[in-house]
């Protein structure tokens, strides 16, 4: 079976059936690329043939949904790999030590000066930490209905619209406004496969 991938970026964008009939590259190459319709420069894709049936009956099907890719190995040889994607979730912490009695919503002073440290760490669906410096880095796009998201830094922190991830985690403040409201955090990621709750502070 060869699967035809994307030189770029590794993607499997297609394979041959699972024959015992023997198949060239350059016609498997050509057979999925005509089927393409983004593939502009057939130069960009290659084609790599799985031969070992233990693995073929592992990623054969997820080749085929693109759910696999090519890499290098340490070997220095390509390899079909698993890249499913991982469900994980964004916990968030904040350092509060008021909370409301009913909904537990942090507190902090109306002054405009008061402000809650909001920690946040990217979680498996098991609750353990992901800390892959090259894997969880995505980035955190911010929305505040009152107050002010700035950076978690004592001198001059700088008001922002969003962070990176470092290792699965990072951190900001939310300050708040001479007034006693309500904000509320809304956080967004490019990411599908990553669910974000948000936070409510209250400035009291």
């Amino acid at each position: 079976m060869w699967v035809v991938f994307r030189k770029s970026d590794g993607a499997v964008v297609g394979s041959t059936a699972d024959s015992a009939i023997a198949v060239a590259k350059e016609s498997a190459l050509q057979e999925v690329i005509a089927n393409l319709a983004d593939a502009k420069n057939p130069n960009d894709f290659d084609a790599i043939e799985v031969k070992d049936r233990e693995k073929l009956s592992r990623l054969a099907e997820r080749a085929t949904r693109r759910q696999a890719k090519v890499q290098t190995s340490k070997a220095g040889n390509l390899e079909l790999v698993d890249d499913l994607a991982e469900p994980a979730v964004l916990a968030v912490s904040t350092n509060a030590t008021q909370f409301h009695p009913i909904d537990k919503v942090p507190l902090i002073p109306g002054d405009g000066q008061s402000f809650l440290v909001v920690t946040l760490q990217k979680v498996d669906t098991s609750g353990k930490p992901m800390n892959r410096k090259t894997k969880d880095n995505e980035v955190i796009w911010l929305r505040t209905t009152n107050g002010s998201l700035r950076e978690d830094k004592d001198q001059n922190p700088q008001e922002i619209r969003s962070l990176t991830l470092a290792a699965g985690t990072a951190s900001f403040r939310i300050y708040s406004e001479p007034a006693k409201r309500l904000a509320t955090v809304q956080m967004l990621t490019a990411n599908p496969d990553l669910t974000i709750s948000g936070l409510q502070v209250e400035f009291i």
